[in-house]
């Protein structure tokens, strides 16, 4: 056999090994199924005090997600909220889906049409990124 049916071997069996892991962690921690909201729907964020930062206005309204953020990667970065949720004010995402996370991290993109999992977050908690698995340990 040669070395690159081999690879190609190897990557499909991983490939496989992965997705399927997700897919029973997904079933195992019974995430709440939640609608995504797709890059072409945003929503309304609520009227606020623009001239406050959404992290100074969040550490008092959603205290556990600002805290799960800044224990992110993207937290200790200071990766800004607006690059997932938009600006809040002319675009608003809630839960964006995974088009916001393959701008910055195509080399893991996969297409999910062709997995069970619906997007990212099946794999991973959204403020945190862990895998949902890392969550309960």
């Amino acid at each position: 056999m040669n070395s690159n049916l081999r690879l190609t071997l190897l990557i499909a069996f991983f490939s496989a090994l992965i997705i399927t892991a997700c897919t029973t962690m997904k079933t195992a921690t019974k995430t709440p199924e939640v609608p995504v909201i797709q890059e072409d729907e945003p929503e309304k964020h609520l009227e606020v005090d623009w001239s406050v930062s959404c992290v100074e206005c969040h550490t008092e309204e959603t205290p556990v997600a600002v805290e799960e953020w800044r224990n992110s990667a993207h937290g200790v970065m200071n990766f800004g909220c607006y690059m997932c949720h938009g600006d809040g004010e002319e675009e608003f995402y809630p839960r964006p889906g995974s088009e916001k996370c393959i701008s910055c991290h195509s080399d893991n993109e996969i297409e999910f049409e062709k997995t069970p999992l619906n997007d990212c977050f099946d794999c991973h908690q959204g403020h945190t990124l862990k895998f949902h698995h890392e969550e309960s340990e």
